[in-house]
């Protein structure tokens, strides 16, 4: 039997010539030295992050039995105090329906001045923009906690806070909402002779108000969970008995009002997730 043929190459030449190519398809050394660089830093952001938080890994696993401790004393809950309770849930319920609803008012005419396709102002969306992510980045809690030197203690600081910051948040995404529509419906009707209040009115509007809609009930649902800590800023609500009992560690008050949280919370989210599905 004759010898197979041989084509001038060895296997470690070939292997030599893959590794060479593979090693120019991944862009060689400076690649590996690049990628090398950003693993290196996000390790050491991340270690000093970890000194910056000041986190004590021994401490908190010292302290694993005394919170042990004080979950088994939040049982049995203490529902004496239920009604007043209800009405503090009210109360937060309450500011999240006014400040979305205020914000919604103030997001719309944003968000049409603001999205490219749409607006009637190009001059002042920038300035605009700027100010709709200044309203986005200041916290709602921030807010509540201004308005509470302002109007004083109460729900009204509360509604106000989420009012301003869910503007801010609402108008940048009805925005994307505008900028993403097709722009056919709209040359149709702008093609008729129609103004821009009567092409928004009956092109844009019509297209848009599923996702707009859908935007209001999960900012809304957002609303109701964080409106449950302004009471810490004197803002009113459930968050201001949340304090009480931890300031005052009267456990099975605490438990009675995670209890009823946790049930308005599940609430909502049930219902808006259940409004969001019809209306897609």
């Amino acid at each position: 039997m004759e010898p197979p043929a041989n084509n001038g190459s060895s296997p470690v030449t070939d292997f030599d010539t893959l590794l060479q190519r593979e090693w120019q398809r991944q862009g060689g050394l400076w690649r590996m030295l690049h990628q090398g660089f950003w693993g290196v830093l996000a390790v050491a952001v991340v270690i000093a992050s970890a000194h910056g938080a000041e986190v004590d890994v021994q401490q908190f696993w010292s302290r694993l039995p005394q919170l042990g401790d004080w979950l088994g004393r939040l049982f049995p809950p203490d529902f004496s105090e239920l009604t007043s309770f209800l009405g503090a849930i009210w109360e937060t319920l309450a500011i999240a329906i006014i400040g979305t609803g205020a914000a919604m008012v103030a997001a719309l005419p944003l968000a049409v001045m603001v999205a490219r396709n749409v607006t009637p102002f190009r001059l002042l969306a920038l300035p605009l923009r700027s100010l709709l992510n200044l309203l986005r980045g200041i916290d709602t809690a921030i807010f509540a906690l201004f308005f509470v030197s302002i109007v004083g203690l109460g729900p009204f600081a509360g509604a106000l806070g989420v009012a301003l910051h869910t503007t801010g948040s609402m108008a940048k995404l009805y925005a994307e909402v505008l900028e993403t529509l097709p722009p056919e419906p709209i040359e149709a009707v702008e093609a008729t002779g129609c103004d821009r209040f009567r092409t928004f009115t009956f092109a844009v509007l019509p297209e848009a108000l599923p996702g707009l809609i859908g935007i209001s009930l999960y900012l809304w649902e957002f609303n109701v969970r964080s409106s449950v800590i302004l009471g810490i800023v004197g803002a009113g609500g459930i968050g201001y008995e949340l304090l009480v009992s931890l300031k005052l560690l009267d456990f099975p008050r605490l438990c009675t009002i995670l209890l009823l949280i946790l049930a308005m919370v599940t609430l909502i989210d049930a219902l808006s997730a259940r409004l969001r599905q019809r209306l897609g």
